[in-house]
């Protein structure tokens, strides 16, 4: 794979992801450059002795607290050690590369005062293969301490990595890639800790995700159409006319309809001489506006991410220009959590709208369901209707959770949180729609219909091959969603 590369320019959701699958990185003259012209500032601090907070004065409640010369170095495993409070299963590999990978892209901004080997460290683990075991629960979002004590560690020696499913100690696993420890210098535990870089990094990848449902969402209308157009008068095509669409002008509705249109193109649904309803039912006609809302959604939070990637988020903050180190309180990435609260909102309309389309097709499927005649079973509807009844419940927003921590940690946003409920939001919505795809197919399959749409036929065959290998039905609805996702 191509290295992805840090440096001057802004890092990108995409590079993030393209590290997060196994892109190797390579900081560049300029990312060099930075990083030493903002260490020299934290040098500086030392020298001057002047208090500054994370460096020689504590943190949180005993922020005005000294640390003496002599004791900087242990102060810094002290604190990756006590910061090392994470809970619960472990991220996925490719989940602890985006935390890795993020929090290295916020070194090359010059906000740390990280020296130019903590961020070679950071990649040589990327480089390697060697990947921390991050625990997924423990991140308040104001900066999250817990995944990032868990990656510093690492890089010390004292944490654990994750190899082919299993924990491996930190210190074996840096001796097998050929990776020595390294010891953190004044000010760099705090600097390697001060980020949102797990709601950065994994967040990025359900940013991604989220972009390719929405267009499978578009794609399963089509289909739906199509095998409603076949069974009577429906799938009127006028909702999804460029007229509509640009009568009220958004973008996310635009695009939708255009999708759908472009999926249906040389069907018969076009068919002028078709005899057709004046209008269908609003989980129908109004699927351009829900989708495009969605995709409105989808392109905040890759705006909010990619703010929160050009950002210098650490607190305090270097200030090159000043060449200041600055108490501040950028971590607090509200704007991102309530772009993840958005998204989940949006998916619960686009899922909704989705189980009642099933509906109306398995409705459409009850006389060759009595006639035995169908190949997906009828109940297969209850289950999109429990999807969809906790998609609602996950559409309840998380980021007001927040809760006194400590006298001077009196508020959070609990972004880790949104993102958790989000990555179970796109997997219910993901199953409710392969639940619309497989009653839509179902039902061309008994009327002995063939979609001729462009984007239609395509998935039509996919799921008709699906459904004559006769599959268990878990292992249908997983075939479907990959059909949809990858198509």
């Amino acid at each position: 794979m191509r290295p992805v590369r840090f440096g001057a320019q802004s890092p990108t959701v995409s590079d993030i992801v393209a590290v997060a699958e196994g892109a190797p990185v390579e900081l560049d003259a300029d990312a060099r450059a930075t990083l030493a012209a903002s260490r020299a500032v934290v040098d500086r601090a030392i020298e001057s002795g002047e208090p500054v907070y994370g460096l020689n004065r504590r943190l949180g409640a005993g922020r005005d607290d000294a640390v003496e010369a002599d004791e900087l170095a242990a102060f810094q495993r002290r604190t990756i050690a006590n910061h090392r409070g994470g809970v619960g299963e472990p991220l996925t590999e490719t989940e602890a590369r985006a935390v890795v990978a993020a929090r290295l892209a916020g070194f090359t901004r010059g906000g740390a005062g990280v020296r130019p080997e903590l961020a070679d460290a950071y990649a040589a683990l990327l480089n390697a293969g060697v990947t921390p075991r991050i625990p997924s629960r423990g991140s308040v979002g104001a900066a999250d301490l817990t995944a990032l004590a868990e990656v510093a560690a690492v890089v010390m020696g004292t944490g654990a990595v994750l190899r082919d499913g299993a924990e491996v100690p930190a210190a074996e696993a840096l001796a097998d890639a050929g990776l020595d420890p390294i010891e953190l210098a004044p000010h760099e535990a705090l600097g390697a800790l001060s980020a949102n870089a797990l709601s950065i990094g994994v967040g990025s990848l359900a940013a991604v995700a989220a972009r390719q449902l929405a267009e499978a969402a578009d794609l399963v209308v089509a289909l739906s159409l199509e095998a409603v157009a076949a069974h009577g008068p429906a799938g009127n095509l006028s909702p999804y006319s460029e007229a509509v669409a640009d009568a009220r002008g958004g973008e996310g509705q635009r695009a939708s309809a255009q999708a759908i249109r472009t999926a249906l193109a040389g069907s018969a649904v076009e068919a002028t001489d078709r005899t057709v309803s004046v209008q269908d039912p609003l989980a129908f006609r109004t699927a351009p506006q829900l989708h495009g809302a969605l995709r409105e959604a989808v392109a905040r939070l890759r705006t909010e991410l990619e703010v929160e990637l050009a950002a210098r988020s650490e607190n305090p903050v270097v200030d090159l220009p000043s060449g200041r180190l600055v108490s501040g309180g950028n971590f607090q990435a509200l704007p991102l959590a309530l772009a993840l609260e958005s998204l989940r909102l949006a998916l619960a309309h686009v899922a909704e709208a989705s189980e009642r389309r099933s509906a109306a097709l398995s409705l459409a499927l009850a006389p060759a369901r009595r006639d035995g005649r169908t190949r997906v079973p009828g109940l297969l509807l209850y289950a999109a209707a429990d999807a969809v009844a906790e998609v609602r419940q996950l559409a309840a927003p998380a980021t007001l959770g927040s809760s006194t921590l400590s006298g001077v940690e009196d508020h959070a946003t609990y972004a880790p949180l949104a993102l958790r409920l989000l990555q179970r939001s796109l997997a219910l919505t993901s199953e409710v729609l392969a639940i619309e795809a497989l009653h839509a197919a179902d039902l061309l399959g008994v009327l002995d219909a063939t979609p001729t749409g462009a984007g239609t036929a395509p998935l039509a065959a996919a799921l008709t091959a699906a459904l004559g290998a006769a599959p268990a039905l878990d292992a249908l609805v997983r075939t479907t969603e990959r059909a949809l996702l990858l198509g």
